[in-house]
């Protein structure tokens, strides 16, 4: 054999397979290595809040991934070709649901201070008009030393349940505000009692 033939029969298969792969393959891959790339940037906050869409992301590349190994370059392709869309599906969501987690918080925030805006104002006049009966010669009609020191013992449990309050409404807002009415409106039935105006 001549060096030429020798040369043509050992190349002969390596073109031959060359030939035969398929042209959608290299494409195909570089899809399959775009949609690991995307699904890896999904952060933990993304999977908390977009669970469903985060799982479709990695279900569309394990397809992808299926069919590539089926040697099915073009539905690889296009099966990979979907992830990133996906992928940004599921960012998109997650930003959305946390904004409007923001915007519930600012809601149940803005209750609460507004139910109860006037309590600290509430119990510091409440003090002080206990400290002026308490120095008073005579004391109001309606008003004896027995009312003085149930008033005292309500003012401290007011102002306990005032503390109690705003830490509960660091964990649970919504709680903090539906208790704020009832301790509202002891402070304001106090105050009667003291014949505040």
């Amino acid at each position: 054999m001549t060096r030429n033939t020798t040369l043509a029969l050992t190349l002969a298969p390596i073109l031959l397979l060359a030939a035969c792969t398929d042209a959608a393959k290299a494409p195909a891959e570089a899809a399959l290595k775009a949609g690991e790339a995307a699904v890896a940037t999904i952060t933990e906050e993304v999977s908390k809040l977009a669970p469903a869409q985060v799982q479709a992301a990695k279900d569309a590349l394990s397809s992808a991934k299926a069919l590539a190994a089926k040697q099915d370059y073009k539905a690889a392709l296009a099966a990979a070709g979907e992830i990133p869309a996906k992928v940004k599906e599921a960012v998109a969501f997650a930003q959305a649901k946390k904004e409007e987690a923001a915007q519930a918080l600012a809601a149940a925030q803005k209750a609460f201070a507004d139910a109860t805006a006037a309590l600290p104002g509430q119990l510091t006049a409440i003090k002080a008009r206990l400290a002026s009966l308490a120095k008073a010669k005579k004391l109001p009609k309606g008003i004896t030393k027995t009312t003085l020191g149930h008033a005292k013992t309500s003012l401290a449990a007011l102002e306990d349940g005032w503390a109690k309050l705003k830490a509960r409404a660091e964990t649970d807002l919504a709680g903090a505000t539906a208790d704020a009415g009832p301790l509202a409106k002891k402070a304001a039935e106090l105050a009667k009692q003291l014949q505040m105006k």
